[in-house]
């Protein structure tokens, strides 16, 4: 199918669903929607820590500044925030990667990826402008098995490269 009558597929699916969902009755198909692998960062959030406890170590009571206490607190809670908050994702659609940029979601459709790597504790995307996705077990905490199976399906779907070198070793 071609991407227009996709699109056109799934409005009127959205469509109907609504119109049955206030009829009472089951939905006729649920969009698809992609894979969200979701992992931990923890260098960032560790460094805010260690600043933290780098902060309260050195507060003295003779200081009695309340900004600097207002500091201690602001590194805990953005080390927090970073570590519960802000988590690093795979995205995977149907003809398009996602991820979690610094400041937007990345978006990389199957004709750019060069190929996919599968080794043991990592998974690496590589694009054709020399760029490289790495999701690693030790780093972020992924599901790196997970991953790699829904990314040999998704290479096997959109025609690209994907080379597992758990199997050679």
């Amino acid at each position: 199918m071609s991407r227009k009558w996709e699109r056109m597929v799934s409005k009127n699916a959205k469509k109907a669903n609504i119109t049955r969902s206030k009829q009472g009755k089951a939905p006729i198909s649920d969009p698809e929607k992609p894979l969200v692998f979701k992992g931990r960062s923890l260098l960032l959030p560790l460094l805010f820590f260690i600043i933290f406890l780098f902060l309260a170590a050195t507060y003295t009571k003779a200081d009695q500044n309340g900004m600097y206490l207002f500091t201690i607190c602001g590194y805990l809670l953005v080390a927090l925030l970073m570590y519960f908050a802000r988590r690093p994702y795979l995205k995977v659609g149907k003809t398009s990667l996602a991820k979690r940029g610094y400041s937007r979601e990345l978006v990389v459709e199957a004709k750019n990826i060069k190929q996919i790597i599968y080794k043991p504790g990592s998974v690496v995307i590589e694009l054709d402008n020399k760029t490289r996705w790495v999701y690693s077990k030790r780093m972020n905490l992924f599901d790196v098995a997970n991953i790699a199976g829904e990314l040999q399906q998704f290479a096997e779907s959109n025609r690209v490269a994907f080379e597992n070198t758990t199997q050679q070793a």
